[in-house]
C-alpha cells in the first residue's frame, strides 16, 4: 500500500507539471466546450493507461535493448505535435466565420463524431508527448516492481487512470467555466499563438533531440 501511495505522489507531480496534455484539454474547454474537454481528458487518460501497461511489460528494458525504437517513436511523436501547433497557428491567422444557422441540423449530426475526434487527438497528443516517453521509459519504470503480484499490478494501473482521469476532467470543469471562457474571448488569439508555439516547440524537442 506505501508503494502505491509513493507512485501515486510521483504520478500526481508528472500530471500537474504543464505539458501538451494541459494545453490540449484547456484549448478543448476554452474553445469548444466543457463535453469536448472532458473527452480529451478521457483519451489523455487511456493513453497513460497504455504507457503505464508499456513499463509494466519491461518498457525500459526495451528501450534499452532497442535504442532506435525510441527515437523512433520520439520523431513520430514530434511530427504529430508540430502538425498539432501549425493546426493552431491557422486559426490564429484565419479570420473569424460568421454565425449562420445553416446547416445546423448537419452540425448537430457530428457532435458524436466531433468528441470522438476528440478523444482519439487527446490519445495521440499524450502518446506524442515528450514528458511522458521519458517518465515512463525511466522514472515511473524504475519506481514499480514487476515482481508483484497481478492483483497489486492491477490497482496500480487502476490508480494511475482514475489519477490522470481526475486531474483532467478538474482542468477541463476550470477551463469551461463562463468567466474563464470570457477571458479567453479578449486574449484568443494571443492564446491560441502562445499554445501553438508551445505545441511546435516541444514537437522539434522530441525531433532534434538525439540524447
Amino acid at each position: 500500500m506505501s508503494a502505491l501511495f509513493g507512485i501515486a505522489i510521483i504520478h500526481f507531480f508528472a500530471l500537474i507539471s504543464p505539458g501538451p496534455d494541459f494545453f490540449f484539454v484547456t484549448q478543448s474547454a476554452i474553445r469548444q466546450s466543457r463535453t469536448h474537454a472532458l473527452f480529451a481528458a478521457f483519451g489523455i487518460s487511456l493513453s497513460i493507461l497504455v504507457w503505464s501497461i508499456c513499463a509494466l511489460s519491461g518498457l525500459h528494458f526495451l528501450f534499452q535493448k532497442m535504442a532506435w525504437l525510441q527515437q523512433v517513436l520520439m520523431i513520430l511523436g514530434g511530427i504529430y505535435l508540430l502538425y498539432l501547433g501549425v493546426l493552431m497557428l491557422k486559426s490564429v491567422l484565419n479570420p473569424p466565420q460568421p454565425d449562420s444557422n445553416i446547416g445546423l441540423q448537419s452540425n448537430e449530426s457530428h457532435v458524436a463524431s466531433s468528441h470522438l475526434k476528440l478523444l482519439f487527438q487527446g490519445f495521440l497528443t499524450n502518446m506524442a508527448n515528450p514528458k511522458a516517453l521519458v517518465y515512463f521509459s525511466s522514472v515511473f519504470a524504475v519506481a514499480i516492481n514487476t515482481n508483484t503480484p497481478l492483483s497489486e499490478q492491477g490497482s496500480l494501473l487502476l490508480l494511475i487512470f482514475l489519477e490522470s482521469l481526475l486531474w483532467f476532467t478538474l482542468v477541463a470543469f476550470i477551463f469551461s467555466m463562463q468567466r474563464i471562457n470570457q477571458g479567453y474571448q479578449k486574449f484568443s488569439k494571443w492564446i491560441d499563438g502562445i499554445t501553438g508555439g508551445i505545441f511546435i516547440s516541444f514537437g522539434l524537442l522530441l525531433i532534434l533531440n538525439r540524447d
